[in-house]
This record gives structure tokens, sequence and C-alpha cells, in this order.
């Protein structure tokens, strides 16, 4: 056997056990344009990303809509990374409705858009608890002192979300670590 082509083969070969670079983009265009009713979308580039839309509707004598999104990270990642969140053109424009958008790039981020209608004959408080919706915990700091962090941006059009009625909650981050959450709670009394 060819000594030679056995080695070459392995180093070759080598780059196909290598990791493909994580790619931190994430782009939306001309989407979700004339939604209608409940339409939520999560888009993550990156690594180890959370993003959640909770919604519930309650209607009875004493209905209580409830919700509840945990979400834990235990991790370590490279800040230094580049990343790029963008919504661009008439994106989710002239819709009516619930919106719910998560778009993040980059790594360890957490995202979460929550909406709670009830609708009952006996008028209810709402108290702190339900306020709080996200529990979070990091390892370590998104930005250490040692090291400085990489290019981040975030876009959104000027023409994206125009004539939307409704409700839309929005959260669009790049980085590392970054942790966003919506919280709409409404009770009616009938």
């Amino acid at each position: 056997m060819n000594h030679k082509l056995l080695i070459i083969a392995m180093f070759c070969s080598a780059s196909s056990f290598a990791q493909p670079p994580v790619v931190n983009n994430a782009d939306i265009s001309g989407s979700g344009m004339q939604y209608q009713g409940n339409f939520a979308v999560n888009q993550a580039a990156g690594d180890q990303q959370q993003q959640a839309n909770a919604r519930a509707i309650a209607i009875g004598d004493a209905a209580s809509a409830t919700t509840q999104i945990r979400q834990r990270l235990n991790t370590q990642v490279d800040p230094r990374m580049d990343a790029r969140a963008s919504i661009q053109g008439d994106s989710f424009s002239h819709g009516n409705g619930v919106l719910g958008v998560n778009q993040s790039a980059g790594a360890s981020n957490q995202q979460a858009n929550a909406l709670r209608i009830s609708i009952s004959k006996q008028p209810q408080s709402i108290d702190d608890s339900v306020l709080m919706q996200q529990n979070v915990a990091l390892l370590k700091n998104s930005d250490p002192t040692d090291s400085a962090p990489g290019y981040r941006q975030v876009t959104t059009s000027d023409q994206a979300f125009t004539g939307s009625r409704g409700v839309i909650q929005l959260n669009q981050s790049a980085g590392v670590g970054n942790r966003m959450a919506n919280t709409l709670s409404v009770r009616v009394a009938d």
C-alpha cells in the first residue's frame, strides 16, 4: 500500500471532522405581511438560543388566564463572536391580531412574549408574580474584561410593522447573553 496516498487522504479528510463555523446572522425580509389572528415567529441564528411565544385566553364566571415561561441556560460562550439580526422590507406590515416576534443572533440569548386575556364576572387584581415571567441563570457575565466583544448589529426597516393593528410584541437582539420579555395581561369584568 502506498503510504503517501494514505497520509494525503488522512489530511484531506481531517477538515471533514472540523466543526463548521456558526452562522450568527438572522434575517427576515418581506415575511408575515397581512397576517390575521394569532401569529408567532421565532428565529434564531447562532448557538443555545431560547425563545417562546405564549398566549392564554380564558372566558367564564371566574376565568383566569395564566402563562408561565421558565428559561434556563447554564453555559459558557465566546463573547467575541460577530452577530447580526435584521427585519427588512415590509415584513409584518398591514396585519391584524396578535403578533409575537423573537429574533436573535449570537449565543445564549433568551426571549419571551406572553399574552393573557381573561373575561370574567369578577374583577381580578394583578400582582407582581404575574408580571415576572423569565427565570434566567447564566454562569458568566456576557462581557468579560479580558476580551473585547465582537461586532453586533440590530436593524429594523422603517416599513416593517407599518399599518398593523392589535398587539405587537417584538424582541430583537444580537450578541451574547441578552434577556428580553414582553408581557401583556388584560382582565375584563363582564
